[in-house]
C-alpha cells in the first residue's frame, strides 16, 4: 500500500498536477488580495472611510465565503483526482500490468486512496495559509481557528476522494465523476435547505440535513469548518439578530457526527476495495 500510495504521488507530480495546483492557488490568492484591498475604498455617510475595525469585521463576514468556495475546488480537485487515478486508468489499461502482479486489488485502492489524501492535504494546508496570509496581510484580520477549518476542509476533500473512489470501482470515468458532483450537489442543496430548520422550527427539514449528514458527511465537515473561522462576536451578534444565512453556522455539528464521519471513511473505502476486487478488468 506504502509502495502504491508512493508511486500515486509521483505519477500527479509527472502529471504536473502540483505546478497546476501552484498556479490556480496563486491566481485565486491574488483575487482574493485585490477584491478585500477595495474594503479599504468603502466610504461611509459623510465620506469617512471604514476603521480598522470595521474593515476587520467586514473581513470576517467575507472569510466565510471565501472558505464556502474552497471547498468546492477542493471536493471538485478530490473527485477529479479519484476518477482519474482509478476510473481512467482501468478504461486505458494501465492497471494491467500492476494487476497482473502478486498485490492485491486491496492494497491498490488503499494505497492510491492514501497517496492522494496525502495530496489532498498538502493542497489543503498551502493554499489555506496563503489565503489567510494575504488576508491578514490586506485588512489585519485573523480568523480564530484557521488550522482547525483547514483540517476539516481536508477532511471533506477526503470524504469526496472515498466516495469517488467506491463508484470508480464499477463505473467509467464520465459517469464516476457525474454521479460524485451529483452527491456533492445534492449534499449541498440540502444542506441549504436543512438550515431553514430552526429558524421556522420545522422539525422534519432538522431530520432531513441529518440524514443527508449521515448518508455523505461533505455538509459536515464544511459547518465545522466554517465554525472554525466564525469570531465569537459574530456568532452571538447572529444568534441574538436571527438566522444569518445559508454561509454561517451558530453552531457546529456534534462530536458524534465528526466520530461517524471517520467511520464513514473506512466503511466506504471498504466497499470501494471488496467492489474493485469483484470487478472484472
Amino acid at each position: 500500500m506504502i509502495t502504491i500510495a508512493w508511486m500515486t504521488v509521483r505519477e500527479m507530480v509527472r502529471r504536473r498536477f502540483a505546478i497546476a495546483a501552484l498556479l490556480g492557488t496563486l491566481v485565486l490568492v491574488a483575487l482574493t488580495g485585490w477584491g478585500l484591498q477595495h474594503i479599504h475604498t468603502i466610504h461611509k455617510q459623510h465620506g469617512h472611510a471604514l476603521s480598522p475595525l470595521e474593515i476587520r469585521a467586514v473581513t470576517a463576514a467575507l472569510v466565510p465565503l471565501i472558505a464556502y468556495l474552497f471547498s468546492f475546488i477542493l471536493a471538485f480537485a478530490a473527485i477529479v483526482l479519484g476518477a482519474t487515478m482509478l476510473s481512467a486508468e482501468i478504461e486505458s489499461g494501465v492497471l494491467l500490468p500492476v494487476l497482473a502482479r502478486p498485490i492485491s486489488r486491496g492494497a491498490v485502492v488503499v494505497g492510491k486512496a492514501l497517496g492522494l489524501s496525502a495530496l489532498l492535504c498538502a493542497y489543503a494546508a498551502i493554499s489555506g495559509g496563503l489565503e489567510f496570509a494575504v488576508i491578514d496581510a490586506v485588512t489585519g484580520y485573523q480568523p480564530p481557528h484557521p488550522v482547525a477549518a483547514i483540517a476539516a476542509l481536508a477532511a471533506l476533500a477526503i470524504v469526496m476522494l472515498c466516495l469517488t473512489l467506491a463508484v470508480a470501482s464499477r463505473l467509467q470515468t464520465v459517469a464516476t465523476s457525474i454521479v460524485a458532483v451529483a452527491g456533492f450537489g445534492v449534499s449541498w442543496i440540502v444542506g441549504i435547505v436543512a438550515s431553514f430548520g430552526p429558524v421556522y422550527h420545522n422539525e422534519t427539514l432538522l431530520r432531513i440535513g441529518v440524514v443527508s449528514q449521515l448518508l455523505l458527511p461533505s455538509d459536515a465537515l464544511w459547518r465545522v469548518a466554517v465554525y472554525q473561522l466564525q469570531p465569537a462576536v459574530l456568532v452571538a451578534t447572529f444568534g441574538l439578530s436571527g438566522w444569518p444565512g445559508p454561509f454561517f453556522v451558530l453552531s457546529p455539528p456534534p462530536p458524534a457526527m465528526l466520530a461517524w464521519s471517520a467511520v464513514w471513511v473506512v466503511a466506504v473505502t471498504a466497499i470501494a476495495v471488496r467492489s474493485f476486487a469483484a470487478r472484472d478488468v
